[in-house]
């Protein structure tokens, strides 16, 4: 009997883990979904600057950081660089006059190796260099880490190794500016318990240094 208790009370267990996870990620395709939605619904005025990528970008209140300028978040919580190229076209149609590009972090998750993150981020690259010319591109290397904080799947050597890849081919395309980021947050290869509370994304304290730090990029002409 005790035998056959534990037993329902292990499966019990996994099969609740399991529905949890199915349901976060039920939760997270709604939302991406619809903010999709809501993108391609929005008024179609070009020559704006914009912020792609994932809830990095996705949790910035430009319009109170930058009140004077107009930008665009197309930032989407929990994205990746397949994600992005899936909606490349809507961004594309904008037209931006300058597009800020941070995106990978989550592709580490899903266990994809740096060369085929690195080479989703240069066919979007790629991609936005023949369909709108005319825009300045900026891309943002990786952000660092805290394990100390809770959330361990992003080995800070896959980060380190991502954005090895990105100056590779910024030296190597030559058509984007590298920004890094990285080096802007990281302390010992860490992103400092000060700008951050999970220790993957960044505090009021950290998105206020991040958009100091890029304000000769945005508002340069």
């Amino acid at each position: 009997m005790k035998k056959n208790f534990l037993l329902f009370a292990l499966v019990f267990i996994l099969s609740s883990a399991a529905f949890a996870a199915s349901e976060s990620d039920n939760l997270k395709l709604a939302y991406y979904k619809v903010k999709f939605s809501i993108f391609e619904s929005m008024p179609r005025d070009t020559e704006k600057i914009v912020f792609l990528g994932d809830s990095l970008t996705d949790y910035v209140k430009f319009e109170e950081i930058f009140p004077d300028l107009k930008i665009k978040n197309r930032g989407i919580a929990g994205d990746t660089t397949l994600g992005v190229w899936k909606r490349l076209d809507e961004v594309i149609s904008l037209k931006p006059s300058k597009l800020f590009l941070l995106i990978g972090t989550n592709d580490i998750v899903f266990n994809r190796k740096a060369a085929e993150i690195v080479s989703s981020i240069r066919k979007i690259i790629e991609t936005f260099r023949e369909k709108s010319p005319s825009t300045a591109l900026y891309v943002q290397t990786l952000f660092p880490v805290n394990h100390n904080l809770g959330d361990a799947r992003r080995p800070h050597e896959a980060i380190r190794e991502i954005n090895d890849g990105l100056l590779n081919l910024s030296n190597e395309i030559k058509d984007f500016t590298l920004i890094d980021t990285y080096s802007l947050f990281a302390e010992n290869g860490q992103l400092p318990e000060r700008y951050t509370i999970d220790g993957v994304h960044l505090n009021g304290t950290g998105i206020l240094r991040w958009m100091e730090f890029l304000s000769a990029w945005i508002k340069e002409n």
